[in-house]
């Protein structure tokens, strides 16, 4: 379910832009996705990282992660 304040915000976009409420939500969860790197660039989603590639991966994530928590306003 989207708020009601988030749905104003979709409809003020749509009249000023012409860009309708789905495509804005198509490209927000798109950006979303790329944001967090899913699926690995050069990956197919169904395969999993192994060994030392496994390891640094989960380091890199839990970083991102600490980092993300600090950024909050």
């Amino acid at each position: 379910m989207i708020e009601p304040d988030v749905l104003e915000r979709l409809h003020s976009i749509t009249a000023r832009t012409g860009l309708s409420q789905s495509e804005q939500i198509r490209q927000g969860i798109r950006w979303w996705l790329e944001s967090r790197e899913w699926p690995i660039k050069g990956r197919q989603p169904d395969e999993l990282p192994s060994g030392k590639e496994a390891g640094a991966h989960g380091q890199a994530a839990q970083r991102r992660r600490r980092t993300r928590r600090h950024e909050r306003p």
